[in-house]
């Protein structure tokens, strides 16, 4: 079973509807430890253990303004520099999680958000290539935003838990 490391990037996660319900989908989970970067100061002492050991890194957070929360970035430009040069992230694989607050059906070109999720996450894409990682086709629960968000997250969730389950 692979031991998967999920880092939880949202600012209020006590706040959160679609984050929230993702992570206690697979908090019980034997394989799977979660960490809040907003809560564990961010010093490699603090993470790297827990990389070392992972399999599955896992970045989860809300999707603003076509990216994650600076805390995010923060993190990466902190602890990735670190793993670069004693090379821990080779091998492991990279998911993505993220929380839309508008449907699937936006995410293209003419669409509201002008641009395919894969488009936007193409950063994410490059760090796993640059560190040798393998980047995992992303996790998106579409619309958080809208009418049926209550019914949108609570399946989301459950997909969420199967794909973690399956990693």
């Amino acid at each position: 079973m692979k031991k998967i490391l999920i880092l939880s990037a949202h600012p209020d996660i006590e706040k959160s509807k679609a984050c929230s319900a993702m992570l206690n989908a697979v908090k019980g989970l034997d394989n799977v430890k979660v960490i809040d970067i907003y809560k564990v100061p961010l010093k490699v002492e603090n993470y790297i253990d827990d990389v070392k050991h992972a399999d599955v890194l896992v970045f989860q957070f809300p999707f603003w303004w076509g990216s994650a929360p600076a805390m995010l970035k923060n993190w990466l430009d902190t602890f990735m520099l670190g793993f670069l040069e004693n090379p821990g992230m080779k091998g492991k694989s990279l998911l993505i999680a993220t929380a839309a607050g508008v449907s699937e059906e936006e995410y293209h070109s003419g669409g509201a958000e002008q641009f395919t999720v894969d488009e936007i996450l193409r950063p994410y894409q490059v760090t796993a290539i640059y560190s040798g990682m393998t980047y995992l086709k992303p996790f998106v629960l579409y619309g958080t935003m809208m009418p049926d968000a209550e019914q949108r997250i609570c399946k989301g969730a459950k997909d969420y838990k199967s794909l973690i389950e399956t990693l």
